[in-house]
């Protein structure tokens, strides 16, 4: 069975790379007004670790870039971003350092390595350190041990009282965090469609676009400021897991509950758009008012994701000392 399930995964012929768009601003949103700490001014240190992780460093910036983030708006008209002041004194706060480096692993350091034989088939490397795929009873990709790893670097930058690097490595985890809540980053799609894209390449080509068109739906309501999905973030109350590990089981199951929904809503709206091509901003935009229902769902999924997250940062930080 096993095997069959292999073979599945390696009938993707497709690229599947990104989790949620915008994590700068759902990270500001999660953070800014909620941390006791987030604007306490952290001296940025160099780096100076010996980590077994392996990096593609010729993406990968170790130097600090707080105040020089470069935004790309997906939107037709203006995009709403977090503020991005230069470092003053060589220092930064707390929000800042989430906010920016929440990004990170999305600016290359994932792409082009060796991490899995199963790597060509869902795109490259990235999508192996983003996703966490459940399909039947078996699990691929690392995107949960992804967040194990900067959680514990996180830790240990604090504990050499190194708060730059610490905030740093927390904001990476934070990143993977995020992505772990995304439906398509738990399955390929619903149960008898990935079944299906097996022998199905046309199957298969609907669910990448489908993966690709959610994370835009996402970006299209944070960068677009709407109300409705802030009020979600910021109002969300600190939900408190006492085990990392019940911690990732929670925030999965986000996204595989609610993969029927999405899939149904996507298709029910653009129909054979979605065989053809990735949905844009402009597509959300031109059926807003189709959208209340998948809206709605993503709101829920990104305000209980917002309550987890809220608890685990509340949590991690008062257990090194930052709160």
């Amino acid at each position: 069975m096993k095997q069959l399930i292999t073979l599945l995964v390696l009938g993707f012929y497709c690229v599947i790379t990104f989790g949620w768009s915008a994590h700068e601003v759902l990270t500001y949103l999660l953070v800014k007004d909620f941390l006791p700490n987030s604007d306490k001014l952290i001296q940025i240190t160099p780096y100076n670790y010996d980590e077994k992780r392996v990096y593609n460093k010729d993406f990968l910036r170790l130097d600090d870039y707080c105040g020089e983030f470069i935004k790309s708006c997906p939107l037709s008209n203006a995009c709403y971003y977090p503020p991005d002041p230069k470092p003053i004194d060589g220092k930064v706060p707390v929000w800042q350092i989430l906010t920016v480096y929440s990004v990170e692993p999305d600016l290359g350091m994932d792409e082009g390595l060796q991490l899995s034989p199963l790597q060509n088939i869902i795109g490259n490397s990235q999508g192996v350190r983003h996703m966490k795929y459940n399909i039947a009873i078996f699990e691929f990709f690392e995107g949960s041990e992804s967040f194990y790893y900067f959680v514990n670097m996180s830790k240990e930058a604090f504990n050499r009282g190194d708060e730059y690097w610490g905030y740093r490595f927390l904001a990476r985890a934070i990143h993977y965090l995020e992505d772990l809540s995304m439906p398509y980053h738990n399955t390929p799609g619903t149960f008898f469609d990935t079944l299906r894209a097996f022998t199905d390449k046309e199957m298969a080509h609907l669910l990448s676009n489908s993966h690709y068109s959610y994370d835009e739906y996402l970006a299209y309501l944070l960068y677009g400021y709407d109300q409705d999905t802030v009020k979600g973030i910021v109002q969300a109350q600190p939900e408190y897991t006492r085990y990392l590990r019940r911690l990732i089981q929670k925030v999965r199951l986000l996204g595989l509950n609610n993969i029927d929904g999405v899939d149904r809503l996507l298709r029910r709206t653009y129909g054979d758009l979605l065989g053809k091509r990735v949905l844009t901003t402009a597509d959300y935009a031109a059926h807003e008012n189709d959208l209340e229902e998948l809206k709605q769902i993503t709101i829920g999924i990104i305000s209980r994701f917002s309550s987890l997250a809220r608890g685990f940062i509340l949590s991690f930080l008062k257990e090194v000392g930052q709160i």
